[in-house]
């Protein structure tokens, strides 16, 4: 023990000697020994680890070099059978009469199937796989190539643009519902209510009639062309705004159509544009000769129209289904144009128009659109005083 002490010591002092440290030699010779020990103990531990690993790595590779005998893989036959049976059938898929056989054989001769006598049976056999000449060699089928369908992008619904409903006030006791579209442009404006009410119970009225889709289009002496929307009965519910073309008034009526319906109705009462002043003045009918004329329309009505002495259009009272009461309408012109019972009203470019009504405040006609006041005030002067003396021509 006293040896192994002494030995301790010297490796001790050596070590201390070395290092120049300060401790006693015998504490430094057992720190020496015991940091000996484990190296030696990770070397061992490290080595281990190694051959685990490389054991690991050996036994892996060999599996990789084995050959998987898969499914297809032909049963080894007797030469003379081979040849009976087609190259086809040797290589059915999941034949288990196959599995059985190997068995068997493997019973019989308890000869162990090594890798070598398989892998050369797989090569020999595979030239053979042909199709027997009575039988339609097996296509196989290519899956489709199957492009990356493109998502579909939803298109957002496009944003429905609905107008507005507004009932105006334009006069002591006269009232009218007037629609515009969403951009503020006035599309139609109904016939005169006598209350607020019956305004607003018209918009039911006109909606309906839009949707009956009877909408007359006009044109006036000026080529200027304007829609009436009547009723079944042929009464008149609204008049739309004057335009330059047939196609413009035709937009706006399917404009009308598309937005009627929908169109939010103004719970405010609305301050409108008051008529234009208009003061009768003394009937001068010396030496105006008017004529008035019973026309048949394309749609079979009847209309009255009143032509200057020059064959110069007046105006046109509205269409009804019955001749007689197109001359009705007559006697009803000579009676309100000469009591002055017109209104002059401009639309939406400025233009002034005029309309001649009964005593209920019902339109008899509508008058063609003029630039100015005063020409619109001359026409009506002018059908007053033609209305009074025309005389009716057959034709």
């Amino acid at each position: 023990m006293e040896k192994i002490v002494q030995l301790i010591e010297s490796v001790g002092a050596k070590v201390g000697g070395l290092l120049k440290l300060n401790f006693d030699a015998l504490y430094i010779g057992i720190a020496c020994i015991a940091l000996a020990l484990i190296i030696l103990v990770l070397i061992i531990v490290i080595i281990a680890v190694s051959c685990k690993k490389r054991k690991k790595k050996k036994a892996a590779k060999v599996v990789a070099e084995k050959p998987v005998v898969k499914d297809e893989q032909p049963t080894p036959v007797e030469p003379a059978k081979a040849e009976e049976q087609p190259a086809t059938e040797e290589v059915k898929v999941e034949t288990p009469v196959a599995t059985e056989t190997v068995k068997e054989e493997e019973k019989e001769e308890k000869v162990e199937v090594k890798e070598e006598t398989v892998t050369p049976v797989v090569e020999k056999e595979k030239p053979v796989q042909k199709p027997a000449p009575d039988k339609k060699p097996a296509v196989k089928k290519s899956a489709p190539n199957k492009t990356k369908a493109e998502p579909k992008v939803e298109k957002a619904p496009a944003k429905k643009l609905n107008g507005k409903w507004s009932v105006e006030i334009k006069g002591a006791g006269e009232y009218i519902s007037k629609l515009s579209a969403s951009n503020g442009e006035v599309m139609l404006s109904s016939e005169i209510y006598t209350t607020e009410e019956g305004a607003r119970n018209g918009i039911a009225t006109i909606i309906k009639g839009v949707e009956t889709g009877n909408f007359v289009i006009y044109q006036d002496k000026n080529k200027n062309y304007y829609y009436k929307l009547k009723t079944a009965g042929n009464r008149l519910l609204c008049v739309g705004e004057i335009y330059k073309s047939k196609e413009q008034c035709l937009k706006a009526v399917e404009s009308v159509k598309r937005i009627a319906k929908d169109s939010l109705v103004m719970n405010e009462l609305v301050e409108g544009a008051k008529y234009a002043e208009y003061t009768p003045a003394p009937i001068e009918s010396k030496g105006m000769r008017g004529k008035w004329r019973i026309e048949k329309t394309e749609e079979g009505k009847f209309t009255a129209r009143l032509y200057a002495n020059n064959g110069q259009l007046m105006l046109a009272t509205e269409e009804v289904a019955l001749e007689k009461s197109a001359k009705n309408a007559i006697e009803s012109v000579k009676k309100n144009s000469a009591e002055g019972n017109f209104i002059i009203d401009h639309d939406k470019f400025g233009r002034f128009y005029y309309k001649l009504r009964n005593a209920q405040k019902s339109v008899i006609c509508i008058g063609e659109a003029y630039d100015t006041l005063e020409s619109c005030t001359s026409a009506i002067e002018s059908v007053r005083r033609f209305a009074a003396n025309a005389v009716m021509v057959e034709e």
